[in-house]
């Protein structure tokens, strides 16, 4: 059995349930979030405004409103998505807050 390295928790969406992050006009769809990290995707290259190494920024909605700024550098882009290293955290309170929303949401029905 493997063991998870990552130093933080890390929230998956299920599809189209994620905030809304917007990078330099464009809106990408987010995957997952951790306090230190984003994942992303993109719908096609053109999205791509920027490449591994180089700074990130965007602005960050949650459905219930709240947003926040994010800045960060570019770690890695494959397949359909990037993921970026954020300089400053996404504060726990929101992570936790967003994990309640997707349970209470798409908790599977039996």
């Amino acid at each position: 059995m493997s063991k998870n390295r990552r130093r933080f928790f890390r929230l998956e969406y299920p599809i189209a349930a994620g905030p809304k992050l917007v990078s330099s006009g464009v809106q990408l769809e987010v995957l997952d979030i951790s306090e230190q990290g984003l994942r992303l995707k993109f719908k096609t290259e053109s999205e791509l405004t920027f490449s591994v190494g180089s700074p990130f920024a965007g602005s960050l909605t949650f459905p219930d409103g709240e947003s926040l700024l994010v800045f960060g550098i570019v770690q890695r882009i494959n397949e359909e998505q990037v993921s970026v290293q954020l300089r400053r955290p996404i504060p726990l309170q929101i992570i936790m807050a967003e994990q309640r929303r997707i349970i209470r949401n798409f908790k599977r029905r039996a």
